[in-house]
């Protein structure tokens, strides 16, 4: 007869080996779960089931709109084309990918829009080489890894940051670090006064309210080099595990990155135990970049002739880090419309429309060489517009990282049945301009800012910088310059109202005299 002690200890053992993965890691890292690969592309990050109720639906199209140009359908599938250029990059096996100026990808989306704005019907359509002004720097390989000390807790292993994205270090020297880290908060004056940074590596929290491009943390990663940091983790607070990447948070010669929510949110909350516990937490950086010179970038112009000669450019840029879906392939979609809604009307449009698919200003000006090479142009240009950052849904938390937990969340972030709130800009304009772009709400459903502002970032600070009037409706939210920036981001129905709104304004641009026009100059953020 089998003794029934001998079974149950046997079972004991069974249940404890079966459940020691998990134990282990319960144990790990402080018993902080571990953050896993970088958010997988086309994925919402934000919370969306069965039960959301979408973008609200869009009834602005004119009404001789008989091909459907200015359609939100016709418009998104615009906009997966285009991304399947900054996809091709991905396939290539670019480290840093998109299209970037200089770069194939950049170069097949101009060509391509080309050939849709001559199937449009403006046959002078055309690409134009530009040369780079600077040399283009890429990252080559990196690596962020925390570094593992069995004081941690069974199982700890060195870990690798999945969304680790390096940024453009002054120097373009190879870079590498390591050391303990010390968390900054976000960098202000009252946070460093007593915190000691010498060779230690510093993680600031960027809180993009509403972008990377808003937030205030740019700048100070330089600001902790200075004070001894031998290299920073810029973690952005936003949903998953994204990668991003802007030159503003870099450094001079220290290795910098930027880093996604999800291991953003777990490095907050290791240090925390780690210090709870009387120890640290050491990281390795390591970084290899490469400058890459004599670079082409393209823009693209059309012509769309009207009873005057005198001209409004229709500016969109074509260039893009990662799939770069509301950065810019929403805008250059629109445009495209617009080219092909005009093109198509019995009548000619008042004045001529100058189509142009900028090569962007992310790494190369495509609006100073287009200046340059046109001067003809630009002599009898009355106005700009810019078409930028147009449809993507509003995404935002509703519940924020709480360091205080036991554990680590990288909060709750859901969507709304708006888009992202535009800003809308009009520089070197009249008063008049602006009661223009207040139609964008008014008439159109476009979300936009309480009033209009006398400033426009973007793609259209060559043109300001030449004292043209120019006009634009841009955003900036979580996803900017971020792989999260994924057509399952873009409103189908937001296309659809920006493209009303511009198709509107146009005409309403095409028939006001020119000197109703022209207003004191203001100022430009690039």
């Amino acid at each position: 007869m089998r003794n029934p002690r001998r079974l149950g200890e046997v079972l004991v053992i069974c249940i404890v080996l079966a459940a020691w993965p998990r134990l282990a890691q319960a144990q790990a890292w402080f018993g902080v779960p571990t953050p896993g690969a970088a958010s997988p592309p086309d994925k919402p990050t934000f919370q969306s089931g069965p039960r959301s109720y979408g973008p609200a639906p869009a009834h602005v199209r004119p009404k001789d709109d008989a091909r459907a140009s200015l359609s939100g359908d016709q418009l998104m599938a615009d906009v997966r084309r285009i991304v399947d250029f900054s996809l091709q990059s991905k396939a290539a096996g670019d480290p840093l990918y998109g299209r970037i100026s200089g770069m194939p990808a950049e170069q097949k989306t101009v060509d391509w829009a080309i050939s849709k704005l001559k199937a449009s019907g403006l046959k002078d359509a055309h690409a134009e080489p530009y040369p780079f002004e600077t040399k283009l720097w890429l990252p080559v390989s990196w690596e962020v890894r925390l570094v593992a000390n069995p004081s941690f807790g069974a199982g700890t292993h060195d870990l690798v940051l999945a969304s680790a994205v390096p940024i453009r270090n002054v120097s373009i020297k190879p870079a590498a670090a390591q050391g303990p880290l010390v968390f900054v908060g976000r960098g202000s004056a009252a946070e460093l006064a007593n915190l000691d940074l010498r060779g230690k590596i510093a993680v600031v929290n960027v809180v993009p309210d509403d972008s990377l491009f808003a937030a205030r943390e740019k700048g100070v990663a330089r600001e902790l080099e200075k004070r001894g940091a031998i290299g920073v983790i810029n973690a952005v607070e936003s949903p998953g595990n994204l990668l991003y990447y802007d030159n503003r948070y870099g450094c001079d010669a220290a290795p910098c990155f930027l880093v996604g929510g999800d291991d953003g949110a777990f490095l907050e909350s290791v240090i925390g135990k780690s210090a709870a516990a009387g120890k640290s937490v050491t990281m390795k950086l390591a970084l290899q970049g490469e400058e890459r010179a004599g670079l082409t970038a393209w823009n693209g112009v059309a012509t769309l002739p009207g009873k005057s000669r005198e001209v409004v450019i229709v500016n969109a840029h074509a260039d893009a880090w990662f799939d770069g879906a509301d950065d810019n392939a929403d805008g250059l979609s629109v445009m495209l419309g617009l080219a092909d809604y005009f093109a198509h009307r019995k009548t000619k449009p008042d004045r001529t429309l100058v189509f142009m698919v900028s090569g962007g200003h992310h790494t190369a000006v495509g609006a100073a060489a287009f200046i340059k090479a046109h001067p003809d142009i630009i002599k009898k240009t009355v106005l700009v517009m810019n078409l930028e950052h147009l449809a993507q849904i509003n995404v935002a938390q509703a519940a924020r990282l709480d360091p205080a937990t036991s554990g680590y969340e990288n909060g709750v972030w859901t969507a709304n049945t708006t888009e992202t709130t535009k800003q809308a800009g009009a520089v070197n304009t009249s008063p008049y301009v602006w009661e223009l772009m207040a139609k964008a709400s008014k008439r159109y459903g476009v979300v936009t800012s309480y009033e209009p502002t006398s400033t426009a970032p973007g793609d259209l600070a060559a043109y300001i910088r030449a004292g043209l009037p120019s006009a634009q409706l841009i955003s900036s939210e979580v996803y900017y310059h971020s792989s999260g920036d994924t057509p399952s981001t873009i409103s189908v129905p937001g296309l659809e109202r920006a493209a009303g709104f511009y198709a509107g304004f146009i005409d309403d641009v095409a028939k006001t005299p020119r000197e109703k026009l022209k207003g004191l100059p203001a100022t430009s953020a690039h």
